[in-house]
């Protein structure tokens, strides 16, 4: 199913842009990194450059998560046109407002020098990638679906549960919706399915009741007449399987907690951290001396073999990350119990 992937395009060095060229191109490939890449842009779609403005956005609003896209500078009048960039993935909605990359610099990287010995800025497939990595990284460690998540589930039939406004705990939480409850034979024969406004959830612990409207409590407890198995008539207190939740887990867009967001900053900024430190004065190089007709000066960084450049941010994330993963991981999933 295509959805809206969003694209943010940094601009570096924009004067020097702007003296050759007043549009940026976009180029997408459906087949991987490697394969072929097609403009996405038409000339009335084209993004037009902005003196003083660095970052711009474009939608591919038939675009998948796998998709790859290539940018490129183009002059309109002329035909001009530079080399494309590298390759990159676009974000979709539910990540980009957990954390985008000019957040990510702004707040976690803010003050380092985010170039290589040549002075060229970091590519953003590199913070991308460690965003990407990071929201994984969180979703395992705390047990949570971070972004919206289909998901269809069947449960087991309990006689007690079914006859307490049929609870049922959803494997998942948080939840955003639930989409369809329903009661399934193993040949996937549907039995029946609730109205949706009998559906009752508790999005936060992702339990569900199934309460009848005024007037159709017989219709719970017989399904529509008795077509419901008739496991209530014939009081079975137990079959395995036969009820169907499809729901979407994790958080809605744009409703990530703030100390799940920070989580994943921290952890996404490691990768860049890293390399810029090892950058810092050269790949490679701890310190270095420059002697021009008896001036001298030498700079000393913390570099070495087993040090990172900027290990006393990293560290100091590493702390903070210490000190909040217990109490998110009690908040949010609790003391977990199993009888065998």
């Amino acid at each position: 199913m295509a959805t809206v992937i969003k694209l943010q395009i940094q601009v570096d060095k924009l004067d020097n842009v702007l003296t050759k060229f007043d549009q940026i191109k976009v180029y997408r490939s459906t087949t991987g990194i490697t394969g072929i890449y097609s403009e996405l842009t038409v000339p009335s779609t084209r993004i037009n450059l902005v003196q003083g403005q660095t970052v711009y956005e474009f939608d591919d609003t038939t675009g998948e998560i796998t998709y790859w896209y290539k940018t490129s500078y183009f002059h309109s009048g002329t035909a001009l046109e530079s080399s494309q960039s590298e390759p990159r993935l676009g974000d979709d909605p539910a990540t980009a407002t957990i954390m985008s990359v000019s957040d990510m610099k702004a707040i976690y990287l803010f003050g380092l020098d985010l170039t290589d010995d040549a002075g060229n800025p970091f590519p953003d497939l590199l913070f991308e990638w460690s965003i990407r990595w990071a929201i994984g990284h969180i979703q395992r460690e705390l047990d949570v679906l971070i972004r919206p998540t289909p998901l269809d589930e069947r449960y087991d039939y309990h006689r007690n549960d079914y006859e307490m406004w049929t609870i049922i705990d959803l494997r998942e939480s948080p939840v955003v919706s639930v989409e369809e409850v329903s009661i399934v034979w193993p040949s996937d024969t549907n039995v029946i399915t609730f109205p949706p406004e009998w559906v009752q959830l508790r999005k936060d612990s992702g339990q569900v009741n199934i309460v009848p409207s005024s007037g159709s409590l017989s219709q719970v407890m017989l399904t529509a007449g008795g077509s419901f198995l008739p496991l209530v008539a014939s009081g079975r207190d137990f079959v395995p399987g036969v009820i169907r939740v499809q729901y979407t887990a994790g958080f809605a867009e744009g409703e990530v907690p703030i100390e799940i967001r920070d989580l994943i900053g921290k952890y996404a900024s490691f990768g860049p951290l890293n390399i810029a430190g090892d950058l810092i004065v050269g790949a490679g190089i701890a310190s270095k001396s420059i002697s021009i007709d008896g001036l001298s000066q030498s700079i000393n960084t913390t570099s070495s073999a087993t040090n990172a450049g900027y290990g006393a941010r990293l560290v100091q994330y590493q702390k903070e990350i210490k000190e909040v993963m217990p109490n998110l991981r009690r908040y949010y999933k609790g003391l977990r119990l199993t009888a065998l």
